[in-house]
């Protein structure tokens, strides 16, 4: 029960890690370099990035808490 517990908080924390994670980095490069022709990606993405990001932290340690770190 711990493993599939482990796993239903694990799995999307993660993702939600990487996807921030990623949010972020390429908000960040489209700022640093700039295209002919093409607008940068807004900064509120970056926000959402970081929310992700954070939110993803706080599953992985509610997972860490909740289940152990086996």
């Amino acid at each position: 029960m711990q493993g599939v517990l482990g796993a239903l908080i694990g799995v999307p924390a993660t993702i939600m890690v990487a996807g921030g994670l990623g949010l972020i980095g390429v908000t960040i490069y489209s700022r640093l370099v700039r295209r002919a022709g093409k607008e940068p990606i807004r900064w509120a993405h970056l926000g959402l990035g970081a929310v992700l990001f954070a939110a993803g932290v706080g599953l992985v340690w509610l997972e860490v808490v909740t289940v152990g770190a086996t």
